[in-house]
């Protein structure tokens, strides 16, 4: 069966259209919207020929956008199946067929396969590494995988595909056997260190693969689970104490969505979108300052937006005592700033230093497509699931079910 046919939300149509009189990124005055990358139409193009015009590329539901460390930037055509980069002013392929798969596993050796020719199933986030690797969440397949940006080849890093809770403790892989069963892995991130973290969402938890090779859980807490979903991990209790005792939540099932993204701050702290309790949590590092390779018991998960409730309010006021609703993502700001994708709002949100949270994108509660050229806060989005940053602050969105990418110039004030 297409998952994409459960996900009722994706059958929507499309709202939003590049068009030529749509403000280019030099158009923009600080704190305005313009849209990015999109014609606006729900489809994805075909692999294969030239790179597209930003305006004419066709996205079908894009799930996230991802500044790379060279500053080039990815989306997660996530219903088109593909990772696609805007290179050169222009929308080019990465990896997947537009065809939903799993690639690499009917190849001879098992280990890697072409990009061009490599299916993914809803591919939802990525990350880098240091050696010319992209690592993709390729989420409903449930497994990490890796494409050699170098030599365009894919191979699979971790996860067997099995969609429960097992491996903790131990490597990916022995020998030919994968021992890592993850459950929608909807999003990656690498430390300055090597350690990989990744959400693993219907498992409720946070996974580490660490630099030695070895797969253990940061945040939130998994009873051993044979099927879909871990029910019993799910929960909304442990701020103040270790992050290994506390629980997350978020759905679970054939017919969900993304959930549960998370980011590293400059500091080491793990943030995590902690999306069905409407709450953005933190799990601080103890005095190593490296998330799982400490006391467990040191690494304290607190709320730092969000009350738990789902909702809209306190903009102006301190984060934790606003309403989000089901934030998806979280991404920090070259200031420090932490942007929250409160897609159940058709927003995104910005935490200041101080702790006081306010909208910088969409009108909160309100869906839809305008805006363009004018003041960001004004503006419509449509289910922004996700968001990027890159180093000068502008700030990149997945304006989802408006099957396009959106760009805010950030403001005087840094947001």
């Amino acid at each position: 069966m297409n998952r994409a046919a459960c996900v009722s939300w994706a059958l929507l149509l499309a709202g939003c259209g590049g068009s030529p009189s749509t403000p280019s990124i030099e158009d923009l005055e600080p704190g305005q919207i313009g849209t990015f990358a999109g014609a606006g139409q729900r489809a994805t193009d075909p692999v294969g020929g030239a790179p597209i015009e930003l305006l004419e590329a066709r996205f079908d539901s894009p799930m996230d956008v991802v500044v790379a460390p060279n500053g080039e930037l990815y989306i997660l055509d996530w219903n088109g199946h593909k990772v696609r980069v805007v290179r050169d002013g222009k929308v080019a392929f990465v990896v997947g067929t537009g065809t939903e798969g799993d690639a690499c596993e009917t190849t001879p050796d098992g280990e890697s396969c072409p990009a061009t020719a490599a299916q993914l199933n809803h591919p939802t986030d990525v990350t880098f590494d240091d050696s010319g690797g992209m690592l993709v969440a390729a989420w409903h397949n449930s497994k990490i995988k890796r494409v050699d940006l170098e030599q365009g080849l894919v191979s699979d890093v971790c996860g067997n595909g099995g969609r429960n809770f097992r491996g903790d403790g131990g490597p990916c892989r022995e020998g030919d056997q994968d021992l890592v069963s993850f459950d929608l892995p909807s999003g990656v991130v690498r430390d300055p260190f090597g350690n990989l973290f990744i959400s693993d969402q219907a498992n409720m938890v946070v996974r580490r693969l660490g630099t030695d090779g070895i797969i253990d859980t940061v945040a939130g807490d998994c009873p051993l689970s044979m099927g879909f979903g871990c029910s019993r991990g799910r929960g909304y209790v442990g701020d103040g104490g270790p992050a290994t005792g506390a629980l997350l939540n978020n759905s679970i099932g054939q017919g969900t969505d993304p959930q549960g993204k998370i980011a590293l701050g400059p500091d080491g702290s793990l943030y995590i979108a902690d999306t069905g309790n409407h709450v953005v949590r933190k799990v601080s590092p103890g005095p190593d300052g490296v998330i799982g390779d400490g006391d467990p018991n040191e690494e304290i998960i607190t709320t730092i937006a969000g009350t738990g409730e789902a909702g809209f309010s306190g903009d102006g006021g301190p984060a934790n005592e606003a309403a989000l609703q089901l934030p998806t993502d979280v991404e920090i700001g070259p200031d420090g700033s932490i942007f929250v994708a409160d897609r159940g709002n058709h927003c995104v949100r910005r935490i200041d230093a101080d702790g006081m949270i306010s909208s910088v994108a969409g009108r909160c509660g309100s869906a839809g497509y305008d805006g363009d050229g004018g003041d960001a806060g004004a503006a419509h989005l449509d289910t922004p699931y996700g968001i990027g940053v890159d180093e000068q602050g502008l700030l990149y969105i997945a304006d989802t079910l408006n099957h396009c990418i959106r760009v805010v110039l950030p403001s005087e004030a840094g947001g």
